[in-house]
């Protein structure tokens, strides 16, 4: 781990599914020690994710977070009033949340989905497709979890019946034509505005900055989607994937990040320790 700024303040910005969250289970006790370092060291830590407000906020809740959260791949920046509401005129307050929305109406958003069905060979399945009772069997979700999944308003996960380039590269075309951003999560495609994980972190950050003076981010993500938030932060870590090995364009793309030992949140525990102990001044490496 390269050294860090240990006189700034410490804002980790995390990637849920298969890095702070098991891929299969959802489960982060494996992660529950650097969470609890966390939290001693008045670290704050920011959820990421491709998930709706109505899926994260119950999370930041169990673990005990008074952080802002990044919803639908960056559709929206969810900050909590009480401390940050003399620092951010920017965002709509309603009840103990400010919201600031990036993303692209999620009526534009279904248009283009038409769109690709109606112009692409091959089956095209978006989320607004299916039941809750298809999305919590292809998730591994409750039912409950699954209908908080589809209160979607800024992103449209999908899949297509097709890994061929030229039928991927067509995908984009399209998606381009309709000034719309497509990126790649661990199980499906995502449509959405043109904003994403990085733009969001980007915006956030001049709000640390106005809430905290000099700051020092790290980013942890473990797919296609986390790349733009890894590009936009002081130090991106990759968390390796269920196969044991990290994501091959994430690599590519991010080059200067560090890749942990472990696989999802034994992974994400390891990395937080480490960065930790560094800032500290007790890692030798």
């Amino acid at each position: 781990m390269r050294s860090l700024a240990r006189d700034r303040y410490l804002i980790v910005y995390t990637d849920l599914d298969g890095t702070l969250l098991d891929a299969e289970t959802y489960a982060y006790e494996a992660a529950r020690p650097a969470l609890e370092a966390l939290r001693r060291h008045r670290a704050l830590l920011v959820l990421c994710s491709s998930k709706t407000r109505a899926e994260m906020e119950p999370l930041v809740n169990e673990l005990g977070l008074r952080a802002p959260f990044i919803v639908e791949n960056g559709g929206a920046i969810y900050l909590p009033r009480e401390d940050f509401a003399a620092w951010v005129s920017e965002a709509q307050w309603c009840g103990p949340w400010g919201r600031i929305v990036l993303g692209a109406p999620r009526a534009r958003v279904l248009a283009c989905l038409s769109d690709l069905k109606r112009r692409l060979a091959v089956p095209v399945v978006g989320w607004s497709d299916l039941t809750p009772e298809e999305i919590a069997g292809e998730c591994g979700l409750s039912l409950e979890a699954a209908r908080r999944a589809m209160r979607r308003e800024f992103d449209e996960p999908f899949r297509i019946g097709s890994e061929d380039s030229a039928v991927l590269s067509r995908l984009a075309a399209i998606v381009d034509e309709h000034g719309l951003h497509l990126t790649r999560g661990g199980r499906y495609f995502h449509l959405m505005g043109a904003s994403d994980k990085g733009r969001a972190v980007r915006v956030l950050a001049d709000i640390m900055r106005r809430r905290f003076g000099a700051i020092f981010t790290v980013g942890i993500g473990d797919s296609g989607n986390d790349v733009p938030m890894l590009a936009a932060v002081d130090l991106p870590i990759l968390v390796r994937r269920p196969s044991g090995e990290p994501d091959p364009d994430a690599v590519r793309l991010i080059p200067r990040a560090c890749v942990t030992l472990g696989i999802g949140p034994v992974g994400w525990n390891e990395a937080v320790l480490e960065i930790l102990a560094e800032r500290e001044g007790r890692w030798d490496s």
